[in-house]
């Protein structure tokens, strides 16, 4: 039986949601399982059943919720920012650095987004699908700082941008004897984006 609750049926399925994203950034996705985060909501198993009607349908929409956030985000920060009048490098410097801050905040959410791509090389999924149409949106916005890149090149060096970001998110000390930098800190992450946009935007 579901427990019962004078709260909204609105708030406490909101409040099993951010459970579910919180268990899989703690946890890992192959760890996340219902009595996880049921006890992270604060409810009952029955009641992840009784909103969701399963453990997969919560994760998908776990997964929808935070990549809307990664991507759809992204780009309503980077029009904010073009409409009050800030060119399209000095935009997306400030978007990315908090895109990556969040990445690093973050890992085992971004992998759990590709991890079917990674793990089985399927790249026919939600989050590989949203990161195209993202890049395809971000390409054009960016179009009027890069006129030396014809569109093919540009697409390439952003694609190269967005790798290099997730890299370092999803692998975080893979090159860490090789160039220790500590991305946990702001003005480190800073620095590693100010390098990345000036191979993509030049003298712009």
């Amino acid at each position: 039986m579901v427990e019962k609750s004078k709260e909204p049926e609105s708030s406490v399925r909101e409040r099993i949601l951010e459970a579910a994203i919180t268990c899989i950034e703690r946890d890992g996705f192959e760890a996340t399982g219902i009595r996880s985060i049921a006890k992270e909501a604060g409810v009952n198993s029955a009641a992840i059943n009784y909103y969701f009607r399963s453990k997969d349908n919560l994760l998908a929409l776990a997964f929808e919720s935070t990549l809307e956030q990664a991507f759809s985000q992204v780009l309503a920060d980077m029009d904010a920012r073009l409409g009050q009048g800030l060119r399209p490098k000095a935009a997306l410097h400030q978007v990315l650095e908090v895109y990556f801050e969040n990445a690093t905040r973050y890992p085992r959410i971004a992998y759990a987004h590709f991890r079917e791509a990674l793990v089985n090389q399927n790249y026919d999924i939600p989050a590989v699908r949203k990161l195209n149409e993202f890049l395809d949106e971000l390409s054009r916005r960016i179009a009027p700082d890069v006129p030396h890149l014809e569109e093919p090149r540009r697409r390439i060096a952003l694609s190269q941008v967005w790798s290099a970001v997730y890299m370092f998110a999803l692998l975080p000390d893979l090159y860490a004897r090789f160039s220790p930098a500590d991305f946990s800190q702001s003005e480190e992450r800073r620095r590693f984006v100010a390098q990345l946009l000036a191979g993509l935007f030049g003298g712009a």
